[in-house]
């Protein structure tokens, strides 16, 4: 090859970089904010989890016939503290968009 096109190809390489670098920057940016914004989600999910680690010292004072049943109960209300966590995370994320 000759100098000529190396030196081409090696523009083309750095212009392509250089592109990469911004979108990434700019998709990085988003990423923050919207991180910066679901603080408060955050929590929330603290609250959630401190409800729930109350709730594990009733499954234990239970009778055995009921603890199953508690078991499942407390794994249910995990689940659907869980959902309505990644329901209002999408919220925000579609709203930041």
């Amino acid at each position: 090859m000759q100098a000529k096109n190396l030196v081409i190809i090696a523009l083309i390489g750095i212009v392509m970089l250089l592109a990469f670098n911004v979108i990434n920057g700019n998709l990085h940016k988003n990423n923050r904010q919207a991180i910066a914004s679901s603080n408060a989600s955050a929590q929330s999910t603290t609250i959630y989890s401190d409800s729930s680690s109350n709730h594990s010292s009733d499954v234990a004072a239970k009778p055995l016939g009921e603890q199953p049943k508690a078991i499942i109960d407390k794994a249910t209300t995990q689940i659907n503290n869980a959902q309505q966590v990644d329901s209002a995370r999408f919220e925000q994320v579609d709203s930041t968009q």
